[in-house]
């Protein structure tokens, strides 16, 4: 096993390890099970969106309780605590558990200086039978545009114009219906569309390629 800090090939922080998880790492050396529970417990309920902005501000203050944080410097770094559980979940969450084995990525983590139980406990929540829920409420709580709900679309032919008496151009008219209640239109020569149609598709193929890389799979 590699010396803490010095894994030879993170997987849940493959370029860097951000402060505020340093921060945890070197507090974590003295915390009580109870309270890294209550840590984890916190910074999931506010990764899901499941707490209000009221709620997140009770727990902390419950959390520093717990803590007994007393002073401003205390109090402020039970909330530096608490942002590094945040950012080391949003990262574990990340992790693909279909190409990274369970006690591989909690030696990942005692790797990185971690104690063991506080890797596993973390470990249970990327890896438990509650996982999909998690997933789907993450993406819920996510900010995202909208999405296309149904796709219309017609091909109309202009047999003349006002300058031109004979012009018989395709062309091809979409309308998009968005998951928003509101919807687009627009009109596009059948040769724009043959080069929409080629652009979509070879995105398509990049995106397909890039998740079947090796880079994709770590």
């Amino acid at each position: 096993m590699a010396a803490p800090g010095i894994s030879q090939e993170n997987i849940v922080f493959p370029a860097r390890v951000p402060p505020d998880v340093k921060t945890l790492i070197k507090a974590s050396k003295g915390m009580d099970k109870a309270f890294y529970r209550k840590l984890i417990k916190l910074s999931l309920g506010y990764l899901q969106g499941s707490a209000r902005d009221g709620d997140c501000e009770i727990a902390v203050k419950n959390l520093c309780q717990a803590a007994g944080a007393t002073t401003e410097q205390q109090v402020m770094a039970t909330c530096v605590q608490y942002a590094g559980v945040v950012s080391l979940l949003r990262a574990a969450l990340r992790v693909n558990t279909h190409t990274v084995r369970q006690d591989t990525f909690i030696n990942d983590l005692t790797n990185l200086g971690l104690s063991s139980d506080f890797a596993t406990d973390l470990s249970r929540v990327a890896y438990g039978a509650s996982r999909n829920d998690i997933n789907k409420q993450l993406v819920v709580a996510s900010p995202s545009l909208p999405t296309f709900t149904a796709i219309n679309w017609r091909v109309e032919v202009t047999i003349s114009t006002s300058w031109l008496s004979r012009v018989l151009e395709p062309v091809v008219t979409l309308r998009l219906d968005k998951d928003d209640k509101k919807s687009c239109t627009f009109e596009i020569p059948l040769a724009k569309f043959h080069q929409l149609r080629y652009t979509v598709a070879s995105l398509l193929h990049q995106m397909e390629a890039l998740e079947n890389s090796p880079l994709a799979k770590k």
